[in-house]
């Protein structure tokens, strides 16, 4: 929370008529308006006289003038309201902390919270805005507070983003303010909404939520059973023929590329040379997905075999309407570099530097983004305080800074522990110096020194403050690690949950080892126990000699690629919208695809689904 500087605060005195006057003096350091020079008198029709409202300044004066107690308090509490109407919250906050409320009338000490709210908003302070604000609209009696009122619920619910609640508080701002146009705003907020809300049926306070909520209905619907858009939206323009969503509708209709579902897709592949394996999988994907649904007619192009120039040429011959693809990173490179495109693109690798991103869209399976989404969810399950535990290469080391950098935008600095290992032989000494596990022997042999070296019977002591281990190496590097940091947790502490990501689930490392034993991971969901397709999976393992876990989840990744395909303009349309995929629940927000992953524990030999809530993710 922002404060007031140690030399503000020295030089506000206590006496409040002091604080007035210095406050008077320094708080803004405006000059008075240089008196009009007076001019001839002319005979005018007078127009009328528009009151300007007293500054703050002059709301100050007033409060020094008065002898009243009340008044005093009353004047103070409207210069502080125009200071932040003035855009000064600083000589506000000053007025408002050395306020005596008692004296307010009840009306104007629901007034004062407002303010207060409005100052601490100005802050960025929404804990205490989120305070100040309870139970306070219903309360305020004019409709300028109200106004307010409910532009500091919606400036909240932003910053909370909490968008569903955000398009609530500006439908009630159309009611308090007709003239006022926010349908762009409603709709922008509404198109971030988690798709399950519109799923279901959300209760809509007005006519005017109720079209919104059934327009995003519709645009739900049809994406989950890949219907006709201009037949979904033609249906609620009939039904809400003066709604405020009308020049939203008509623009999607407006546009090809939204209107119509993709039909005809490229997918540049690696199917020779040195990536031929991975670019297999993602193909073995692509068909499994058309032999169960075949809605798309796709051709492959092989981006070994061709330059940019000639594979932009065979697109243009197919008439894409999109490119799945490249899968290589020097792929991806070329086919970035292809300017002129009447396609779209959902290009399965991250993005170039500096790479133009109009209608294109990234989806990448990697270490970093399992790395970011589990310091989302370690954070959803309460862990404040975590230990990493990570190889001592290049590797390691960003996806420590990448887990760190995450972890404390929501957590204190100093939540957070990173010790690195060099090789095995250093694991278990790593272990103990991280754990506390040394220094607690240290101050044994410390005691037993200063008793002459008479031994001294003590259980070691690991860290109290830890609540949470992630693990940034492989499935061998975790299997020796578990061990160390099972002996190193003592009697006195509970067990500490340990974390990692999808390389620890290789079965040839993890079937029949208990080393992993509670060890909770993240994977694609279709490499899990009790997903819907896993006849599928079943059936091309036992056809496919030689598919590993990274071939699968590019077999996965090609499924899904597939799936989006009919989907794709309109997800980037609805950053809100999620697809239930094998790689995971997927959708489309600023230019990425972003993942959410299933969270499993090891049991024994066995794999156990392990639910963790809902985690929004900025990105990829």
């Amino acid at each position: 929370m922002h404060r007031l500087n140690q030399e503000e605060k020295r030089i506000v005195p206590k006496k409040l008529l002091t604080c007035i006057v210095i406050i008077a003096l320094s708080g803004c350091g405006s000059t008075p308006e240089p008196e009009a020079t007076p001019t001839p008198v002319v005979e005018q029709p007078q127009e009328p006289v528009i009151e300007t409202p007293p500054s703050g300044e002059e709301w100050l004066a007033r409060a020094e003038a008065t002898t009243s107690e009340y008044e005093a308090q009353y004047f103070l509490l409207q210069a502080a309201t125009r200071f932040l109407d003035e855009d000064k919250a600083q000589q506000a906050g000053a007025i408002l902390i050395y306020m005596n409320p008692q004296l307010l009338r009840p009306e104007e000490l629901q007034q004062f919270r407002l303010q207060r709210a409005r100052f601490h908003a100005a802050l960025e302070d929404w804990q205490t805005v989120k305070l100040q604000l309870e139970d306070l609209i219903p309360r305020l009696s004019s409709e300028e507070d109200r106004v307010q009122g409910v532009e500091l619920q919606y400036e909240l619910a932003v910053a909370e983003e909490r968008h569903f609640a955000a398009a609530e508080h500006l439908l009630t701002l159309q009611t308090l303010m007709p003239d006022e146009d926010f349908a762009t705003q409603i709709w922008d907020h509404l198109r971030r909404v988690p798709a399950d809300v519109w799923r279901g049926e959300p209760i809509a306070e007005s006519t005017e939520a109720a079209g919104w909520y059934s327009l995003l209905k519709a645009l739900t619907q049809a994406l989950d059973r890949l219907e006709n858009i201009r037949y979904a939206l033609g249906g609620w323009q009939s039904a809400y023929p003066n709604h405020a969503g009308q020049t939203i509708v008509q623009e999607i209709l407006d546009d090809p590329q939204l209107s119509n579902l993709a039909q005809r897709v490229a997918v540049l592949l690696p199917l020779s040379g040195q990536f031929a394996t991975q670019g297999e999988a993602v193909r073995y994907g692509v068909l499994a997905a058309l032999a169960q649904r075949g809605q798309a007619d796709v051709r492959f192009i092989d981006t070994s075999q061709f330059n940019r120039d000639e594979i932009n040429e065979q697109i243009s011959q197919f008439d894409a309407e999109l490119v799945v693809g490249p899968l290589d990173r020097a792929a991806v490179e070329r086919v970035a570099g292809i300017s002129e495109r009447a396609w779209a693109q959902l290009a399965l690798n991250h993005a170039p530097d500096n790479a133009p991103l109009d209608n294109t869209v990234y989806f990448a399976l990697d270490l970093a983004a399992e790395t970011q989404a589990a310091a989302y969810a370690m954070t959803a399950n309460d862990h404040d305080n975590v230990l990493l535990l990570g190889p001592n290469n290049n590797r390691g080391r960003q996806l420590a800074d990448l887990f760190t950098q995450h972890w404390q935008e929501q957590h204190a600095s100093d939540s957070i522990s990173r010790y690195f290992y060099s090789s095995s032989d250093e694991m278990r000494d790593v272990v103990r110096l991280a754990m506390g596990v040394q220094a607690s022997e240290a101050r044994q042999a410390q005691l037993e020194r200063s008793f002459d070296n008479e031994d001294i019977e003590m259980e070691f002591r690991s860290r109290q403050d830890l609540d949470a281990i992630y693990l940034l190496g492989d499935a061998t590097q975790a299997r020796l690690l578990k061990p160390f940091i099972d002996v190193s947790i003592s009697a006195f502490s509970r067990r500490i949950p340990v974390y990692g990501n999808s390389t620890i689930n290789r079965e040839a490392v993890t079937e029949g080892e208990a080393d992993l034993d509670n060890v909770r991971f993240s994977d694609a969901p279709w490499l899990l126990p009790e997903h819907e397709q896993s006849d599928l999976y079943q059936e091309m393992l036992s056809v496919m000699s030689g598919w590993n876990r990274n071939q699968q989840r590019l077999t996965a990744m090609g499924y899904d690629s597939i799936r989006l395909a009919p989907r794709f303009n309109l997800m980037r349309l609805l950053p809100g919208y999620e697809y239930a995929g094998l790689t995971g629940q997927l959708r489309i927000n600023d230019h990425t695809v972003v993942r959410t992953m299933t969270w499993a524990t090891f049991d024994g030999s066995e794999i156990k689904l392990e639910p963790i809530g809902y985690v929004e993710q900025g990105s990829r």
